[in-house]
């Protein structure tokens, strides 16, 4: 029998058979951010994601039967905005370094699912890709230095 580490990751299209998994994940994020979650929106959402393929995609990544991960994106023309990268807690390869956690060496998720879309966007005739970060979350933060994102916009926001 195999061990969790010895498992491969899998990353497949997100179908409608996955609902159930990505909005756990959706639930998730937004407990993360500290957003309300609103089911009637997400069921909109990703009814929508799932039916415009031209526009927009998303991946699902499995180590065996487990869901681990999830990331979707909108093709804009020439690009291509990234939303909703989840990673499951105990698949997140961080570790505790002084007041912050970074990334440890070696196969991230994140990573492994950020070079699947960004391969999706190119061959859909993408030019640039896009993400928000919020400032502070430094795995993120080191990831998509790692994968050569740079800062083009500072978005300022006010609690009303």
């Amino acid at each position: 029998m195999e061990t969790l580490e010895e498992e491969s990751i899998e990353i497949s299209l997100i179908s409608e058979l996955d609902y159930e998994d990505a909005t756990k994940f959706m639930l998730y994020l937004c407990e993360l951010v500290g957003s309300k979650f609103d089911e009637k929106r997400w069921e909109n959402t990703f009814a929508r994601r799932i039916s415009n393929s031209d526009k927009y995609v998303g991946f699902m990544a499995r180590r065996g039967d487990k869901p681990i991960g999830m990331l979707f994106a909108e093709v804009k023309g020439k690009v291509g905005q990234i939303t909703n990268l989840y990673i499951v807690p105990e698949e997140r390869h961080t570790e505790i370094v002084g007041p912050m956690r970074v990334p440890k060496r070696g196969e991230h998720v994140a990573e492994k699912m950020m070079d699947t879309i960004l391969d999706y966007l190119r061959e859909s005739g993408c030019k640039e890709a896009w993400i928000n970060l919020k400032k502070g979350v430094k795995p993120a933060e080191i990831i998509y230095d790692r994968l050569g994102f740079e800062e083009k916009f500072v978005v300022l926001s006010k609690k009303l």
